[in-house]
This record gives structure tokens, sequence and C-alpha cells, in this order.
């Protein structure tokens, strides 16, 4: 019998989930905006990095280039953010994370 993990605690908008619309159909992920630093010249270049961090199971196939909305329910999100999934990297474990582009 394979194991199938229940990862609605992980994705419970009470906790660090958001809700959000990925392809038309609605879905509940983790986003973050990391800080990334990257090393360009002698300065160097600053910028974010969006990922979603969702159930494998809730990604459809061949997602990169559709539209990701993210909804503003939490602090720092006061509106809708629109992105384009730009890859998609399952983890093995039934968790992928999705690299966004600003649409």
């Amino acid at each position: 019998m394979a194991f199938e993990e229940d990862f609605a605690t992980f994705f419970d908008t009470d906790e660090f989930a958001v809700d959000a619309t990925l392809n038309g159909v609605e879905v509940r992920l983790i986003f973050d905006r990391a800080y990334q630093f990257g090393d360009v010249g002698g300065a160097g270049m600053a910028s974010t990095q969006p990922v979603a961090t969702i159930a494998t199971s809730a990604v459809p196939s061949s997602v990169e280039g559709k539209a990701l909305v993210v909804q503003g329910s939490q602090p720092g999100f006061p509106i809708a953010l629109s992105f384009t999934v730009a890859a998609h990297e399952p983890d093995g474990t039934g968790v992928s994370q999705l690299f966004l582009e600003k649409a």
C-alpha cells in the first residue's frame, strides 16, 4: 500500500497558506518573495524571487506559462498579485515549488 500524505495542515489559511487561482482553478499555497542577491559586477544586484509552494497533486500538467493569481488575504498582500509560472520543481515528496515571474 502506498503512503499518501495529507497536506491540509500545511496549506491551512489560518497559518501560512493563502488562496490563489492557478490556471483558473482555486488552490491553496504558501507564497514567498524571498530576498535574492546576485553577484553582478562589483556591487551586485538585489531582487526578490517569488515562489509558490503547493501540493504537487494541485499542479496541472504543463504548468509553465500558466497564470497564477495570489489573493491579498494576509498583511503585506493588500491586493491580488498576478504572476506567470516560469518553472515547476516537484521535490518527490508530494510538494512542489512554482517559480514565478511578474505578469
